[in-house]
This record gives C-alpha cells, structure tokens and sequence, in this order.
C-alpha cells in the first residue's frame, strides 16, 4: 500500500542503493568485460558491406546487388566456452580462426547467379574469416584440384598444414532456394588438425570447391567446432525446457490472463473508467511498432543466407508481428483497467489520477525510489547469479538476436526497456497480481502465479540451466511487486524502466557508436525528465490545487 516515504526510508534506500551499486560493478560489470576478446569498438556494418562486397568479386568474378549486413555470434560454442571457463584460451588459440563476434554479410548479386551467399567477418578487425557462397549453376571438380584449392586458402590463413592435419571428404543434399524445393548433390571437405581442439571441442573449417564457368572457386570455407554429444545433448535439453517455460506457461497464462482482462474490466467497471491507461497502451504500443521494425531484419537475416526483402519470408513475418502487436495492445489496455478497478474495489490506490491534489509529488518521488531501487536490484541480481553459479553452475552464452548491433534504429534501443516496463508492469504486476489476490486475499500469494508467468518468458535468453532465468526472475518479480504495493504502480513502472536501461545502455557504451552513447545517457536521465514535465503541469493546473486537499498520499489504503 502507498504510504508517504519518510526521511528514514530514504536514507535507507540510499545506503542500500550505494552498497548495490558497489556489488554490480564488481560482481557483474567488471566480470562481463573479461568476457570481451578485444578492447576495440567494432567497425561499421557499411565497412563491413564494403569489404565484404569486393571479396565477392574477386573471389568469384560476381557484382553484387544488394547486402545486409548482421552481428552473429555461434551461441552453442560460446557457452560452451563459459561453461568450460575456457576464454583465455579461445583468445590464444583459436579467435583468430573464428572470432566469437562477427558480422555477416548476406549478399544478393546482379543476375542471381548465387542462389544464396554469405560473408562472415572479425566483427573488430574487418578481416574475412569465412564465407558460403550457393550457385545456381555449378560443377564438381576432382579431389586432387579440391585439396589444392583448400590448401592455398589455409595458407594464407596461417592455418597448420602439417602431418596432423586431416582433410575428411562428405558428401551432402546441397538445398539450392530457401523453400528447400530444390536440391542437389555435392561435395564438401572437413579440415581439422589435431593440435586445434579446445577441451573436448574440435575445430574444424567446413570447405567446399566448384568449377564455376571454368574458373575454380572455394564458394565455401566455414569455421566450425564440433562439441561433445554430452554437452550438445544438455543443450539440446535445456533448450526444450526453456521452450516448454516460454509457450506452456508463459504464453497460455499471458492469454488467459488477457481473456480475463476483458472480463474484470467490465465487471468492474464502476471503479475504474474506460479512458484510465489508453495513452499508456498508446505508448506501448508504438514503442513495440519500433521495437520490431528495428529488430525485423535482423531476424530474416539471421534465420538463413536471405535478406530483409525476401518476398514471402518478410511478409509472413510482418503478418505475425502486426497481429502479435494488436493482441499485445489488447492485453495492455484492458489490463490498465482491469487492474485499477480491482485494486480500487480491494480498498487501494496503487495508481493516483493526474486531477489529484499531490500527484505531481507522488511522480517525483516515485521516480527518485525507482532508481534507487532499481540499482538495489541489479545488486540483488548479481548476488543470486554468484549463488547459482555456485549451486546450479550457471553459465551464459551469446545470442545476437537482440544485439544492439542488429538493431536497425540503435540510437532508439532503451526503448526496449520502456517496453517492457509498460507492458510487464500492468499485466503480471497491475492486473496480475490484483485479480489473483482478489481470489486469495493474500498479496505474497497472489503474486506467485504471474511473477513466475512472467519469469517463464524470460528462459529463452541463452543463461543456462533453464531454471537459472526462473529464480532469479522470481525474487526480482516480487522485489517489484513489493515497490508497487510500497510505492505504487508509477514507482515499479520508474523501477523496471531504469533496470532495464541501465543493462542495456552499458552495451551501448561498450559497443555502439558516439550517438548511440549521447542516446544512452539521455536514457538514463529520461525518467528524471518524465517526472519533472508531470510534477511541473501537474503544478501548473489550478483544479489540482484543491485548498483543503488531504495529506500525502491522496486517498489511504484499506487493510
């Protein structure tokens, strides 16, 4: 329930506040810059296309088109290597075969004499490290000419050509288009040596050789690690169990609990109004718009050797993002107002209206708990993973799929922090709770079931075991709940917000252009701003200034 926040409370908030942020920074940030294989920035994804575009045509005669160009990272490698606290020695031996950050570039040429293509790029250096190019006419050349071909290439790599080196011939069903409609038989070439094996893991270079037009063209030469069964069948198992998270519990309670929206906010209509929470649904909803279009061609690109305007692809993805993004605007809404109706009609008042005397207060001061809690949790945070890493053993791994660089609009990617403090916030923490401790009456009880929903929906980020994403998320999820039943409903949105961007704005820092830092650090003071425009035309409104208005907070909470 809100109360007014006294002096103690925040000298409290402060010292924990300070000593959190001492255990972040040592704990969580110092450690994850170890991770980093290099301490430059990367280059441009123009450089990128660039270089990439003048291998192509010099490596196969070919102009080309159109090119994308994507930050990729091999996740299963990658945690493999965290697993096996296995870095230094990946920097020593083996990033200069395969760099755990590259750029790929998917290419088009002019005549769409390759079917499919790829270049892959030390995401810092620039250098070509690999490539896979699919031809839509091509010859099969003999072994002898292969091997000669590979050799050349590996040379100028500084790859080991010695008497450990292994050149193993496979043959395959090369898929020709991106429907798999047309295949067609070739051969390939796994390079190894016996002296490159990190643990348990080989590397080995994938590598292919074909007479294009009587020119005789490697058109594929891929790094690769082959991992244990062991570890690759963990993988495999953990990743089901994030899967059956995310869409057993996270997506069917997400929809019941939308359903359910629909039905509270009518039946509890008189306590509430229809037009509570409709800007903020707006707001949601525009930002999810930014959100997918920045992140929509990154996800073709990814998925496959296509680019952003592959015809069916793009407009099935679109199709699935829009109807997702209506949905999702549904849920917000009917959630704002469900949930304010039920707390109301529960006795409390976890949301004051704009029209109340003291709101601008509450907003201010809101905001300032926000951050201060915030930073609270990202010590919390860091002290769970230390404690899991030493029960559960958890490790992490990349997954560019939401990497700042694969973000069309970069400047603009803190949004995603606004998000999901929206929308999170009102459907498992609002409404979630609300009409769950309407049933129960209890509010730690009540909170279980949502809070663990919206953990469930977290497990497909790569931090393994799967199990590590639900406890943690379970003792933030209640830390939040806590602000907003302490602070109200305003305090937990501030407080997710600045979470968020606080994660997400050190990855600018780390990785992301000039305007994206200015962007980052304008981010981090937005909440200070949001809360200074609102206390000041709050302030500015003379039917809030009501003379005999009563004490902070408005209206008190019924026990």
């Amino acid at each position: 329930m809100i109360k007014p926040i006294t002096s103690k409370t925040w000298q409290i908030a402060t010292i924990a506040a300070l000593i959190a942020a001492i255990v972040f920074v040592l704990m969580q940030f110092l450690p994850s810059l170890a991770y980093e294989t290099t301490s430059e920035r990367p280059i441009s994804k123009e450089q990128a296309i660039e270089t990439a575009t003048a291998f192509v045509n010099e490596q196969t005669g070919l102009f080309v088109e159109k090119a994308e160009a994507y930050h990729d990272s091999d996740k299963d490698y990658t945690g493999y290597v965290a697993k096996y606290e296995l870095t230094e020695l990946h920097k020593e031996t083996f990033e200069k075969y395969a760099p755990v950050d590259q750029y790929r570039v998917n290419i088009r040429t002019v005549g769409n004499e390759l079917t499919a293509g790829s270049v892959y790029l030390d995401l810092y250096t620039g250098e070509i490290v690999g490539w896979n190019f699919t031809f839509a006419q091509q010859a099969e050349v003999s072994e002898e000419i292969a091997h000669l071909a590979i050799q050349a290439h590996l040379e100028q790599r500084a790859f080991p050509l010695n008497e450990k080196t292994h050149i193993d011939t496979y043959e395959q069903l090369e898929q020709i288009d991106l429907f798999g409609s047309e295949n067609r038989r070739s051969i390939g070439y796994y390079v190894s040596n016996d002296e490159l094996v990190i643990k348990d893991a080989v590397m080995q270079i994938d590598a292919s050789v074909i007479d294009y037009n009587g020119k005789i063209i490697v058109n594929r030469m891929v790094t690769e690690f082959m991992l244990p069964a062991d570890y690759t069948d963990m993988i495999k198992k953990q990743d089901f169990y994030a899967n059956l998270w995310t869409f057993g519990v996270y997506t069917v309670i997400s929809f019941v609990l939308g359903i359910l929206a629909i039905i509270y906010a009518i039946l509890y209509r008189r306590h509430t109004s229809f037009k509570y929470g409709s800007w903020m649904t707006v707001i949601a909803t525009v930002i999810a718009v930014i959100v997918n279009l920045g992140l929509i061609r990154s996800q073709l690109g990814l998925e496959g050797q296509m680019l952003s305007d592959s015809g069916f692809f793009l407009i099935f993805t679109i199709v699935i993002t829009a109807i997702t993004i209506l949905l999702g605007a549904v849920a917000y809404y009917f959630s704002f107002v469900a949930g304010d109706g039920l707390w109301r009609a529960q006795g409390f008042q976890l949301w004051p209206r704009f029209k109340e005397a003291h709101y601008g207060k509450h907003v201010w001061d809101s905001m300032k708990i926000g951050y201060l809690m915030a930073i609270i949790a990202l010590g919390v945070q860091s002290v769970i993973f230390l404690l899991l890493t030493q029960l559960l053993g958890t490790w992490s791994a990349n997954d560019t799929s939401q990497s700042l660089l694969n973000f069309e609009y970069s400047w603009l990617f803190p949004l995603i922090a606004w998000f999901a403090a929206i929308s999170e916030e009102v459907v498992f923490r609002l409404f979630g709770v609300g009409i769950f401790r309407r049933w129960f009456k209890n509010t730690w009880l009540a909170a279980f079931i949502p809070t663990l929903a919206w953990a469930a929906g977290h497990t497909l980020y790569p931090l393994y075991p799967a199990s590590t994403r639900i406890i943690e998320l379970i003792i933030i999820g209640y830390m939040f709940t806590w602000v907003m039943m302490r602070f109200g409903f305003i305090a937990a949105m501030f407080m997710h917000a600045v979470f968020n961007t606080i994660l997400i704005s050190i990855s600018m820092y780390v990785s992301g252009t000039t305007t994206d830092m200015v962007s980052a650090s304008f981010f981090l003071v937005l909440p200070v701003i949001i809360a200074f425009v609102i206390r000041w035309l709050h302030e500015k409104r003379k039917d809030t200034q009501e003379p005999n208005a009563p004490a902070y907070p408005p209206v008190t909470p019924q026990e």
